[in-house]
């Protein structure tokens, strides 16, 4: 596991709404590590959505206030992208913004845009090597040598949902040296549990409750 733990306010939470004016004024008082956010695009315009119909183009956020947003505040942003190969439409954004320090990305990202990821960073999910390997504890190592194979060390590690990060699982990742990204954790025992392991990321609903566990697992008595 690395050891630059952080911290993601899943996309909506809180109740805020994915995606929504409310997420974005909510995190400014909660102080996430990172934030979420959905993209598609429409003609050469990146949008914050799951899915973008017409009719919803007027009212959809557009991702270049998100990257202002982040530089300002001085959030990460985790791009959980909807479909593959936005990667260099988004880089080539946050390089005009000044943020390509502030990205990672998750989601549709495949392995056909390795060559695009020259800023940033990426946590891989099951779709970049679900062909070759299912993910199990068995296949950690084969999936850590697939994506090494790449030489890209910007791709981090892999995105897994919470229901894998097992005990067995996480000390397999941890002997080898593969960077786990853990989502969507809301189960309270659970993120007491998966903070303790500082995986080098949780993403979360329950985000104040996740900075309060973090501070305390962090105290040190005198």
């Amino acid at each position: 596991m690395d050891s630059n733990f952080m911290i993601t306010a899943h996309g909506g939470a809180l109740g805020t709404g994915r995606n929504s004016k409310l997420y974005f004024d909510t995190m400014k008082s909660i102080k996430p590590d990172a934030i979420e956010v959905d993209i598609m695009m429409r003609g050469d315009v990146l949008y914050l959505a799951h899915v973008l119909p017409p009719i919803s183009l007027k009212r959809a956020i557009k991702l270049d206030s998100v990257f202002e947003y982040c530089k300002e505040n001085n959030f990460r942003v985790n791009c959980d992208v909807k479909r593959k190969y936005l990667a260099k439409a988004i880089l080539s954004l946050a390089k005009k913004i000044g943020v390509t320090n502030l990205i990672y990305f998750t989601g549709e990202f495949c392995k056909e845009e390795v060559s695009d990821l020259t800023d940033g960073e990426a946590f891989v999910n099951t779709n970049f090597y679900s062909s070759k390997f299912a993910l199990n504890v068995e296949n950690l190592v084969s999936i850590k040598a697939y994506i090494d194979s790449f030489k890209n060390k910007l791709i981090r590690g892999i995105n897994i949902k919470y229901q894998y990060a097992t005990d067995e699982f996480l000390a397999k990742a941890r002997e080898i040296g593969l960077n786990l990204s853990i989502y969507t954790v809301d189960d309270i025992e659970v993120l007491k549990r998966l903070i303790s392991e500082k995986p080098s990321n949780i993403t979360t609903n329950l985000i104040d409750k996740a900075n309060e566990m973090r501070a305390e697992s962090t105290k040190v008595d005198f």
